[in-house]
């Protein structure tokens, strides 16, 4: 006869609300996460498309040696758009002035150009992210953006984690319960774009939790969990929805990465 064990599952509902509500209260910060790629504009985007650019984060070749990160050898950097100011003078009136022009430069790196120390992925004790993802039915794809800010997206039953994430395994959460949550529907799609702050805090906050659960949390910076969601929250009051939405992503996702053990 077979029995099965019990899986270790999500915090118990008082625990797991006071720590949803110390995120909410207990001072965070926003770290340099999200700001260590420089943003380009649309306009320098489309031209690296043009260009035959790999859709990776893209830095300059000092950028990525801050990051730990050497261009390989034989690497060609893609071209920006850079702005300059120009004098012209009028011919009538004698006058210069100073007028913004754009000078080609050859500037940026793509990711997979460069090499570095990567770490294998993380794999907390008797917990698998592969079998959390079969379980759950989300496929994990390719991160296709340059902007090296975006730590990782979501959509349908599909996620993505940026290759230079600053903590790649609660990212991964983030996004799991981004879909867990049911953000990720396309009946979901204006609502997010519209109202997006109590999504992004049911994401955060079920990934902070789930890597409690789980003993990971030397894979986050607590106070930047904090701080990520309190600037989304800055404006709203949670309400029990959120509270029920954030512990139900966090038992399954949880549940799923663990395998049944049975004993006879």
């Amino acid at each position: 006869m077979s029995e099965l064990l019990t899986k270790p599952t999500a915090l118990e509902v008082p625990k797991g609300r006071e720590i949803i509500e110390s995120l909410l209260t207990v001072e965070g910060r926003l770290g340099e996460t999200y700001q260590r790629f420089h943003r380009y504009s649309p306009r320098n985007l489309g031209f690296l498309a043009l260009q035959g650019c790999p859709m990776e984060p893209v830095a300059t070749f000092k950028r990525w040696q801050e990051l730990g990160r050497q261009v390989q050898r034989g690497q060609k950097a893609f071209s920006i758009l850079r702005p300059i100011q120009v004098k012209v003078e009028d011919e009538q009136s004698e006058e210069v002035k100073m007028i913004r022009r754009f000078k080609v430069v050859k500037a940026l790196f793509a990711y997979s150009q460069t090499a570095g120390d990567d770490l294998p992925p993380y794999e907390p004790p008797a917990w698998s992210r592969e079998r959390a993802l079969q379980a759950l039915n989300i496929t994990e794809v390719p991160f296709d953006r340059y902007d090296g800010n975006i730590q990782g997206f979501s959509y349908d039953r599909n996620l993505a984690v940026n290759p230079v994430a600053a903590y790649p395994f609660k990212t991964w959460a983030h996004e799991a319960g981004h879909i867990v949550g049911g953000h990720t529907t396309e009946d979901k799609l204006q609502e997010y774009q519209e109202h997006r702050g109590p999504f992004e805090f049911e994401a955060e906050a079920t990934a902070h939790l789930v890597l409690k659960t789980i003993g990971a949390t030397d894979q986050m910076d607590e106070s930047e969990s904090r701080g990520y969601i309190q600037y989304w929250m800055r404006n709203e009051e949670p309400t029990e929805k959120n509270y029920s939405t954030i512990l139900n992503s966090t038992g399954r996702i949880v549940e799923a990465g663990y395998e049944e053990v049975t004993h006879e």
